[in-house]
């Protein structure tokens, strides 16, 4: 049981790394937009500059919204939350074709969390309902 407990750890750690990575890419996505914007300023309202800008923006929010999801599960598996495993597989499901970091991730948290022990460890915590 303990080695499942330093693969759910360091999964979510991992997950934590790809948050800042994603935060991170979205910081340079905006800064790219930032300059598009600075284009049709100078030198008057360039539609290419401006849609570029929109693009560059709109793909900016999305990598900030993935990686505050890809950060909150990442803090949250190895607190064994039992809604971090379903939510940390979907995700991998999506970074399957975020190659190759993704795609490593995604087949690390398939193994760790498709387990018997992995499963157990997020079901442990699970309000007990048949009483109700």
């Amino acid at each position: 049981m303990t080695r499942i407990l330093l693969h759910i750890q360091l999964l979510g750690r991992l997950y934590v790394v790809a948050g800042w990575l994603a935060s991170l890419a979205a910081l340079s996505l905006m800064l790219l937009g930032i300059g598009a914007v600075s284009l049709t300023v100078r030198a008057g309202p360039e539609v290419a500059a401006s849609l570029a800008a929109a693009i560059f923006f709109a793909c900016a929010a999305i990598a900030l919204v993935w990686g505050g999801v890809l950060l909150g599960v990442g803090w949250a598996l190895p607190q064994h939350q039992p809604w971090a495993r379903p939510v940390a597989l979907v995700l991998a499901i999506v970074n399957i074709f975020v190659i190759p970091f993704g795609t490593a991730l995604s087949a690390y948290a398939f193994w760790v969390l498709l387990q018997e022990a992995g499963k157990r460890m997020f079901e442990r915590h699970q309000p007990d309902r048949s009483g109700v």
